[in-house]
């Protein structure tokens, strides 16, 4: 299993710097997208992929990087961050 230091690496650099608080960040293995969530709270988040994408989620802090990653259960090869 991969850890998210290695998941984000698939994320180019010029996006990598475009990260900040108030969005979301996605790759799905194919395009790499972005909406605005300024001021959602977690709950908000997985609020957002259970009603638009039928699935649960779970997050997980990472202080370290001042980013969260969301693990959406139905698609476990998106990658999904929340910088904060």
């Amino acid at each position: 299993m991969r850890t998210f230091v290695e998941k984000i690496q698939q994320f180019p650099e010029n996006l990598k710097q475009a990260w900040s608080v108030g969005f979301v960040f996605m790759y799905n293995g194919k395009i790499f997208q972005h909406f605005l969530a300024r001021q959602w709270s977690d709950q908000q988040i997985r609020a957002y992929f259970q009603e638009n994408h039928d699935s649960l989620s779970t997050i997980i802090t990472h202080p370290d990087l001042r980013l969260k990653e969301v693990q959406v259960d139905h698609y476990p090869d998106w990658i999904v961050v929340v910088p904060y």
